[in-house]
């Protein structure tokens, strides 16, 4: 273990108490460090002792656990499902310190602030120092972004992920880098934009959409044909044959059958027939495979996609004004 994860692991370590997991009557100061070097215990949560502290303190400790093993996306999870049981703003520093090392320092950057907000004057100098200088180190590597959209209501997502709906009422903090905004609305052509924002960067991002006519708000399906009547009728007729040629076939069949069992029948007239059988049942036959293939016919011309081009309006999609401001 290198010497910088030794120090968060420490760093981490320091809320441990504050969410129930242990507690010792002597630390009479939050947050101060021991003189033995080791990592100072905050005092028990009001939590502890109960259910909810009970898992808060197990769920810490596998976050934790997790940390040291490098599974940071875990550790946080834990983190903050046992601050959710258990809160305390020394585990919002803790959460802090993960998302740091997970590189999402716009939710680091907001997770400080709160955790200087709620602890107050009950957080050590030396450790508000700490975290200030953080916070100072963490503007270069986000940027604010006023997002809007001139539809109310518009979908918005940043990288493909939905935004709360509540950035916008006003600038936002992300993280630097390259994002791509979008925003969609029934009845209106979505509107994109790919941008990226160096840290310290301030962009005003408003996303234009703009409105569909009539034909192309319909549904985005492909058409069908209309049904192939010719090849309906056709299959239908030679369907009927078919069984108009099937039923002579029996007929014929039994008369043939009759000759065969009288004694005085005659040699032609059993031979005729015969031929009357074969000709029905071949009739029957070319019927039957004519409707089959009639019947496919009729089935590709009636399901056929309809590949021709539907009418488009002229309208040119206005594309989202961007105004930065930022210094080198």
């Amino acid at each position: 273990m290198t010497s910088m994860t030794c120090r968060r692991r420490v760093w981490l370590a320091s809320a441990l108490v504050a969410l129930g997991c242990a507690a010792r009557a002597e630390d009479a100061r939050a947050d101060s460090p021991s003189t033995s070097g080791a990592p100072a215990l905050a005092p028990s949560s009001p939590a502890a002792g109960t259910q909810a502290g009970e898992e808060a303190s197990t769920r810490f400790k596998r976050g934790l656990q997790l940390f040291d093993e490098g599974d940071y996306s875990l550790a946080l999870v834990e983190f903050e499902r046992a601050y959710q049981l258990a809160p305390n703003y020394r585990a919002l520093y803790n959460i802090g310190l993960v998302n740091v090392q997970l590189g999402r320092y716009a939710d680091a950057t907001r997770t400080f602030e709160q955790y200087l907000r709620d602890g107050g004057d009950d957080i050590p100098p030396p450790r508000k120092v700490e975290v200030t200088h953080s916070l100072t180190e963490l503007k270069l590597r986000t940027a604010t972004v006023d997002l809007s959209a001139n539809v109310p209501g518009a979908e918005v997502s940043l990288d493909g992920r939905p935004v709360d709906s509540t950035l916008f009422h006003g600038p936002t903090l992300i993280d630097a880098g390259e994002h791509t905004f979008r925003a969609a609305a029934m009845g209106f052509q979505p509107a994109a934009q790919t941008l990226t924002l160096a840290g310290g960067d301030v962009a005003s991002v408003r996303l234009q959409l703009t409105a569909l006519s009539s034909s192309q708000a319909e549904p985005a399906h492909e058409g069908f044909r209309s049904l192939f009547v010719p090849g309906v009728i056709a299959t239908g007729a030679l369907a009927a044959g078919a069984i108009g040629s099937g039923v002579i076939v029996l007929v014929a069949r039994s008369r043939l059958n009759s000759l065969q069992s009288t004694a005085g029948s005659s040699e032609s007239q059993r031979a005729s027939a015969a031929n009357e059988v074969n000709a029905a049942a071949a009739a029957a036959d070319a019927c039957s495979g004519l409707a089959i293939a009639a019947g496919g016919v009729s089935l590709y011309f009636s399901l056929r996609v309809d590949h021709s081009p539907r009418p488009s309006s002229s309208g040119v999609i206005d594309p989202p004004k961007l105004v930065f401001s930022g210094t080198f």
